[in-house]
């Protein structure tokens, strides 16, 4: 298995396009590339090029006029990225007492930063939950969602 070394912004994205994609892609599994750059609130050049360079790693496929998906990889990353987002709100309700509507943007910023060793603390120090606060499964350290 690759270790990638993805910036918190590649990060964002390959989440963003499992989260659209788990929410009900278009009838062939892709999420269309528009509805990707109003979720993110960022420019249609600005997703082409991130798209290009996610390609490039090979964590997704684009298919013209169909739109992108994840590969096995980079389903595995955008879970990954995915765990550290939901730790970091299952820590900041369990924790630090935040309600559990408080603490979607507090943990966007949080889980940019989140190194493995300490998103395990986290989930430790917060009872290790299998889902976060809005009741969504916490993937593996590894990246698979039982």
């Amino acid at each position: 298995m690759t270790d990638y070394d993805l910036s918190a912004t590649m990060r964002d994205y390959l989440a963003e396009v499992y989260r659209l994609w788990d929410r009900g892609a278009n009838a062939n599994g892709y999420v269309n590339t528009s509805t990707l750059a109003d979720t993110l609130d960022v420019s249609a050049p600005a997703v082409n090029r991130m798209i290009t360079r996610l390609k490039e790693l090979g964590l997704l496929e684009h298919e013209p006029y169909q739109g992108i998906r994840l590969t096995p990889a980079g389903q595995r990353e955008a879970l990954k990225a995915l765990r550290r987002h939901r730790i970091a709100e299952a820590f900041l309700v369990n924790v630090m007492g935040f309600g559990w509507h408080e603490v979607h943007e507090e943990a966007s910023r949080i889980s940019a930063a989140l190194s493995e060793a300490l998103t395990a603390r986290m989930a430790e120090m917060a009872g290790s939950p299998t889902h976060c606060p809005h009741g969504e499964p916490i993937p593996t350290a590894d990246g698979v969602l039982e």
